[in-house]
């Protein structure tokens, strides 16, 4: 029977377009002859503004802890890439106000290695944890709401873990025209497991047989689970160029079958997730060459479903883990 030890949950969210760089055209026109009473001035076009946006974000972490709680590495630095485009199609001032293609990549390297083929800890081993294809889709609509479709697939490279599919659809809102400095920037997302799982609630099952609390709850196939999250921040404009500060957080409530209950009945919350981020931007970057910004934030997640906090026997802490403390940096370019 195959053997499902780590699975990643993708990406945070946030997205972002900015001026992209322009290009200039230039003509060339036929000489003049010498004589010539008619000699042709040639102006340039104005420069063609680009229909693709580009964002760039490489984070360093202590650790890979996903949004749903998996820890996939606890040892050595974590390295993480992740590329985006964004297509814009419409942009207007009605109910919609705008609407955005957006596609990419996230990737996940360490310094220390995980196995490739179970079981945990076995030779041979890679830095290469995962890479994540994303796609979906944007729309603004009543001035201050945004609604995002999210579709990403998690490509495992270690422990012979299947690809999952899944689908994210969220709402946010931009309170700052009503509560100004201090606006919450509220969300609330539906996160639906499409194909395989997103964490290792399955192989409790797979390595142990059947769930000794019931005598035999069934495997826990595709689900889902909702967040809700706010993200409060304020910018000190007359510091460091506009220093950003945030202190996100969530909830997030799993169906009893995202984490499953091998190991007892499902809690409504599974985790909660706060944190804190600072932001600086890079303005030493020339014009023309993007918006550049350095980040540096910590997290802090605190398992409250029984389930999940067994399933990190599976992950890299190899025992029942109830918290877990996450610090980060990194550099993020918009073009």
């Amino acid at each position: 029977m195959k053997k499902t030890y780590l699975l990643w949950s993708g990406v945070k969210g946030a997205l972002a377009t900015t001026t992209a760089l322009s290009v200039a055209l230039s003509m060339i026109s036929n000489p003049a002859h010498a004589g010539d009473k008619d000699t042709k001035e040639v102006v340039p076009p104005p420069p063609v503004c680009s229909k693709i946006n580009w964002l760039l974000n490489v984070e360093f972490a202590n650790e890979y802890v996903t949004p749903r709680g998996m820890i996939v590495r606890d040892k050595g630095l974590t390295i993480q890439p992740l590329l985006l485009a964004f297509v814009p199609l419409y942009k207007g001032d009605g109910f919609i106000n705008g609407v955005k293609l957006f596609g990419g990549a996230w990737n996940d390297f360490g310094t220390s290695s995980v196995s490739k083929h179970p079981p945990y800890g076995s030779k041979p081993t890679t830095n290469w944890t995962e890479i994540d294809p994303i796609a979906g889709f944007s729309v603004g609509f009543a001035k201050n709401f945004t609604f995002d479709a999210t579709w990403s697939a998690f490509a495992e490279q270690i422990l012979d873990i299947g690809t999952s599919h899944n689908l994210e659809l969220k709402v946010s809102m931009d309170d700052s025209p009503y509560l100004g400095a201090f606006a919450l920037h509220p969300s609330f997302a539906y996160w639906q497991e499409l194909e395989g799982k997103a964490t290792d609630a399955d192989v409790p099952f797979a390595v142990f047989g059947p769930s000794p609390r019931s005598g035999g709850n069934p495997q826990p196939g595709p689900s889902y689970y909702l967040d809700a999250a706010i993200d409060p921040s304020y910018t000190f404009k007359d510091v460091l160029g506009g220093l950003k500060l945030e202190a996100p957080c969530s909830v997030l409530l799993p169906n009893k079958r995202f984490y499953g209950e091998y190991f007892g009945k499902a809690s409504t919350v599974g985790l909660i997730d706060v944190g804190a981020k600072a932001t600086v931007p890079l303005t030493f970057m020339p014009e023309g060459y993007g918006h550049w910004s350095f980040h540096t934030g910590v997290k802090y997640q605190y398992y409250v479903d029984k389930n999940l906090y067994n399933l990190n026997i599976f992950n890299a802490p190899g025992k029942p883990t109830r918290e877990t403390w996450q610090v980060y940096a990194g550099i993020t370019a918009f073009f």
